[in-house]
This record gives structure tokens, C-alpha cells and sequence, in this order.
């Protein structure tokens, strides 16, 4: 009995330890990650400030210019949400919603629609 709690307690020991380990570890982590996204903001107000001055002939460029806003405009545009392009009818949108693999009682309910009219509308469209 004895053997065994001191098995435990060694354990315990251990365990926090580890834990204490992986602590530290993700603690450093995040301390890295933070001068990381410190430099990068530095960064990317040189950028900023530089692309908002205007170039004059023999400082820069009007392409370096032009590289710098068309990157801020693509990267702009790839936080946007796409927009989705709704079906203009039900029939189509009943189309979509089964093509995406909408079961027919899971249409009808989408649409306020009865299950044999959302039925009827996909076998015609279907011929």
C-alpha cells in the first residue's frame, strides 16, 4: 500500500512537471508569435506610409507604386466574403439546394414549400 502511494505521489511529481513544461513552452511560443506580428505591422506601416506619399519622378517608380496598391487591393479582396449569387426562382433554387445534396423534406423546409410540390418541381426540371 505504501509502495503504491508513493508510485502515485512520484507520479503527481512528474505530471506537474510536464505540465509545467508545456507551459512554459506555449508561453514562449506566444511571446514569438507576438514579436513576429509586431515586426510585420512595423513593417506594413513602412509600406503604408511609403505607398501614401506621393512619388515624385525621381524617387520612385510609378510601377513600385502601382505594385504596392494593386497587393493591398488583392489582399483587400481576399478577406471579403464571396458573395453568392442567389437562384432567381424556386424551381432553381430547389435545383441548387438538391444538387447540394438537400434531401426533399430538407428543400421543402427550406423553401416553405410542400415535399410533393418540391417533388414535382425537381422531376420536371429534371426532363
Amino acid at each position: 500500500m505504501f509502495l503504491r502511494q508513493n508510485r502515485l505521489i512520484s507520479k503527481e511529481v512528474q505530471h506537474e512537471k510536464t505540465l509545467n513544461e508545456i507551459e512554459q513552452t506555449f508561453t514562449g511560443y506566444l511571446l514569438e508569435m507576438k514579436d513576429e506580428n509586431e515586426q510585420f505591422l512595423k513593417q506594413f506601416e513602412k509600406i503604408s506610409q511609403t505607398a501614401s506619399i506621393p512619388a515624385q519622378p525621381d524617387d520612385l517608380p510609378s510601377e513600385s507604386v502601382m505594385t504596392v496598391k494593386t497587393t493591398r487591393n488583392l489582399a483587400a479582396a481576399a478577406y471579403k466574403k464571396p458573395q453568392k449569387n442567389k437562384p432567381e426562382s424556386i424551381s432553381d433554387r430547389a435545383r441548387h439546394l438538391a444538387h447540394q445534396g438537400y434531401t426533399v423534406e430538407e428543400v421543402a423546409r427550406e423553401l416553405k414549400k410542400g415535399k410533393t410540390e418540391v417533388e414535382l418541381m425537381l422531376k420536371f426540371r429534371q426532363s
